[in-house]
């Protein structure tokens, strides 16, 4: 039902943005004809169109065809939200232009529109597809001495399916190996949600060096690909799946608490609930979204490692997430005995661009407080 209705609001969404785009599209370029504004009209429809035929596809056949299909209409998307920043530019400038009564000629303001949305699409596209590593130290109370100034790292988001594939993960791996880390924590979505062709997918864990475990939770997508076949994907890889359950290793208490689709999920009853839980000890929580920071607090958590939000992903979407979660849409937080960590994930969902942050490993080295 959640996908559903998911679809339903993307669709309206993705309809409303064209028909604005078209209205932007048809008064920068003065179309007045009635045949032109038609044109324009079908032209949008069309790649509106593309765009949801291509999801349906690629979630039956996935093949080289299928996949590029689906690029193509997801980069569209991208591509026109950064027309549509562009034009707001022009009219900022035309404004400027009434305002404090200087002239751009027509000719330069094309030439604006179109250079800034080439520029915005480009650097999307790199800040995507070239992880950066992010840095942070973080102080648990009675952190035990075997992980004493131990360097753990955080993977998130990245959406393996039709776009994020061997070469990008095989990458991910290999930059992950050069931080050393003693674990490897996996918060979710390492899946896109679509049933792709996962032939590839050849034990890659085996690969990483965490000599104190890789440790996963489901996030959203990982469910819409269902529970089950994520399982069946990664049984014969080095992960331990926590799907409500914790790992005890070297003292540490790692809990991982799969994401819950339901408006009443107590968090804090669920980590109280664990066998053996006790908050006056070492703990990392991972859960997919940074939601119930108080509960998480109040059950004694020490460190949480969330991701989820991307961000916001294309700019300026980033200030509407961190209203959504209250703040905490991304960055490193840190308040009393509790530190939260939100990454912006390694993959994108949806168009493979990124102009709000980049896409990131998260490196954090744990000291005793």
């Amino acid at each position: 039902m959640m996908q559903i209705i998911f679809f339903a609001v993307s669709t309206v969404t993705l309809l409303a943005s064209h028909a604005l785009f078209w209205y932007i599209f048809i008064r920068f370029f003065h179309i007045v004809s009635v045949y032109g504004r038609i044109a324009a009209a079908l032209v949008l429809f069309f790649l509106f169109l593309n765009a949801i035929v291509s999801s349906y596809i690629i979630h039956k056949w996935d093949n080289i065809f299928t996949r590029y299909y689906y690029i193509l209409s997801v980069f569209w998307i991208g591509l026109s939200f950064n027309l549509c920043l562009a034009a707001a530019l022009i009219a900022v400038l035309k404004l400027a232009d009434w305002s404090f009564d200087f002239y751009l000629p027509d000719l330069y303001l094309k030439i604006i529109f179109v250079a800034s949305a080439s520029f915005l699409t480009l650097i999307g596209l790199y800040r995507a597809w070239r992880p950066q590593v992010k840095e942070y130290t973080v102080t648990i109370k009675d952190l035990p001495e075997s992980w004493q100034n131990k360097t753990i790292v955080q993977l998130s988001d990245v959406h393996l399916g039709a776009i994020y594939r061997k070469k990008f993960f095989y990458r991910l791996i290999d930059k992950i190996n050069d931080l050393d880390p003693a674990a490897v924590f996996i918060t979710g979505d390492l899946f896109d949600g679509m049933d792709a062709e996962f032939s590839w997918l050849n034990h890659p864990f085996a690969r990483l060096n965490a000599p104190q475990g890789i440790y996963y939770s489901f996030g959203n997508h990982d469910l819409y690909l269902g529970f089950n076949r994520v399982i069946d994907l990664l049984k014969e890889n080095p992960v331990k799946i926590l799907d409500n359950s914790m790992a005890v290793v070297d003292g540490l208490q790692i809990i991982g608490i799969s994401y819950s689709f339901n408006s009443d999920f107590n968090l804090e009853a669920e980590i109280l609930k664990q066998i053996n839980y006790s908050a006056a000890k070492p703990s990392i929580l991972l859960l997919h979204a940074p939601k119930n920071i108080d509960l998480a607090k109040k059950a004694g958590i020490d460190l949480q490692l969330s991701g989820h939000t991307h961000d916001g992903q294309l700019w300026p979407f980033n200030y509407i997430v961190s209203w959504a979660h209250k703040g905490y849409g991304y960055g490193f937080f840190h308040e009393g005995d509790f530190s939260l960590v939100v990454t912006s994930g390694a993959g994108s969902w949806g168009p493979p661009i990124r102009t709000a942050a980049r896409s990131e490993i998260v490196k954090i080295t744990l000291r005793r407080k």
